[in-house]
């Protein structure tokens, strides 16, 4: 069972914005349900906005509430005790100074405090905090000092070698940690480990029996209040700079034990992905944005028509992209990667058909393997069997199990937090990952903000834009349901 080894001081920036209401505070309250936490920890949030430590308690309390089904009244209580808060502007050297100030009363008598600051924050203030963070002494030795940033790391490649320069002169490189939440997700995870540990089904995994791959997430939710966020980075950035590229790595790459090898066998993979040869970009990748529709049988209003969007905004809401490896079990196995919101169900889902090499009879489909992550997780063996009679006709024969979580199954902010804490850093990205897939991605992303580049406009609740389905068509197939 992971818990905090040591006593440690979790300094939230962007205490008072969606991100840590949606997800932080619920993971935390989590961890603390399940006694994870030691007898002292702070829970210290920094923000612009104007609040004491009781109207702090007051929302992180309501953000549990909204996101639990139901909340143990003693342990909220008693939780609530470790939150506090510090007003502050980013570039305040003073302001930090009094953070700093406020950790120092608050670790009084601990012994081998840990202190944690995770940027929940644009990127625009990013090089303050960085510094003010050092300046303040909120970093200071010899405590040992974990920085968490969320991602997207940057905006592009050159964003991200600045990003990446701020935060090596300001740290070690041991104390900085790239979150991607999906890396959190034991299902995901669990990409990995379904190989480490089914030698069977890491046998099926070559380019010679395997026909394509799939990798789906889709959204019914919008942009929830994020435009601010969402319009500067689209669906193409938010999913697949990280997320869909971090799911194909973990199904490519070399199987190896260690903490180490897993971290290095992972970038591996990932540098072994590649754009496939094509007479234009537009074969490669495709966009699309939502217009008004029906999710739930409830009117939808289009991106366009949602608060803080620009009535001609052509930010990507759906994105189609094809990829492949040079990993030479999957040489030559194309990759289809989509992901949009507005879609008419919740699932991230790895779809892996098989090759029929000939007609085998009236009814036959081929085989496929599901893998779902997200949504009514679960694995899904697609075979065939024949109808009784004495011509060859048949029907699918689906073998299937749920893979809901079993054992110590923490939400993913909370796992990555607490693994953060103890210092374990195999599921959070490197820069060279990072650096990988701004390189890869950056000339498609740079194609996409092109006027001239088609978006195509899907209704709300669909399964996206007609025009994906004519998109993987040209490639002779058809995207699996």
């Amino acid at each position: 069972m992971i818990a905090s080894s040591s006593p440690f001081s979790f300094i939230l920036f962007g205490a008072s914005g969606h991100l840590a209401t949606l997800k932080i505070y619920p993971a935390l309250y989590v961890l603390a349900l399940k006694k994870r936490f030691p007898k002292e920890y702070a829970i210290v949030g920094y923000a612009r906005t104007e609040m004491d430590d009781a109207s702090f308690r007051k929302l992180v309390e309501q953000s549990i509430r909204a996101s639990m089904p139901e909340v143990t009244e003693k342990v909220l209580e008693e939780f609530l005790t470790h939150v506090f808060y510090q007003q502050g502007q980013y570039d305040s050297e003073a302001d930090f100074s009094t953070l700093a100030k406020k950790l120092t009363a608050i670790e009084k008598g601990w012994k081998d405090t840990v202190r944690v600051a995770y940027l929940s924050i644009p990127p625009s203030v990013f090089p303050q905090v960085l510094h003010n963070l050092n300046a303040g002494q909120v970093r200071t030795d010899p405590v040992p000092f974990r920085c968490i940033v969320e991602k997207p790391v940057g905006n592009d490649l050159k964003s991200f070698e600045e990003l990446r320069e701020q935060l090596m002169t300001n740290f070690r490189e041991g104390e900085v940690y790239l979150l991607d939440h999906y890396l959190g997700k034991e299902a995901v995870r669990n990409v990995y480990y379904l190989r480490l540990a089914n030698p069977m089904l890491e046998r099926l995994f070559k380019n010679t029996l395997i026909r394509h791959v799939e990798i789906t997430a889709s959204e019914p939710g919008g942009i929830e209040g994020r435009a601010g966020y969402f319009e500067h980075t689209g669906t193409f950035r938010d999913m697949f700079q990280s997320h869909l590229l971090m799911i194909s790595s973990l199904l490519t790459m070399r199987l190896r034990e260690g903490e180490g090898t897993l971290i290095e066998s992972r970038k591996n993979a990932l540098e072994q992905l590649y754009l496939p040869p094509a007479a234009h970009l537009n074969d490669i990748v495709l966009q699309g944005q939502y217009a008004a529709g029906t999710v739930d049988k409830k009117p939808i209003v289009g991106y366009r028509q949602e608060k803080d969007i620009a009535p001609e905004s052509r930010t990507n809401t759906y994105i189609a992209l094809k990829l492949q490896s040079r990993t030479s079990r999957w040489e030559g196995v194309p990759f289809y990667l989509r992901s949009g919101k507005r879609m008419h169900k919740k699932e991230t889902r790895i779809s892996i058909e098989f090759q029929m090499p000939f007609n085998v009879g009236e009814g036959a489909k081929p085989n496929r393997l599901d893998i779902i992550l997200q949504g009514e997780a679960g694995m899904r063996f697609h075979l065939q069997t024949k109808l009784g009679g004495s011509e060859p006709k048949f029907r699918p024969l689906l073998l299937e199990d749920p893979l809901v979580c079993f054992g110590d199954c923490l939400p993913e902010h909370g796992l990555l937090v607490l693994e953060a804490i103890n210092g374990k850093q195999q599921w959070f990205l490197t820069f060279e990952e990072v650096r990988t897939a701004w390189r890869l991605l950056e000339p498609l992303q740079v194609h996409l903000d092109r006027p001239e580049t088609p978006l195509f406009l899907y209704p709300a609740g669909s399964d996206g834009p007609e025009e994906a389905k004519m998109w993987i068509q040209k490639d002779g197939l058809q995207w699996l349901e």
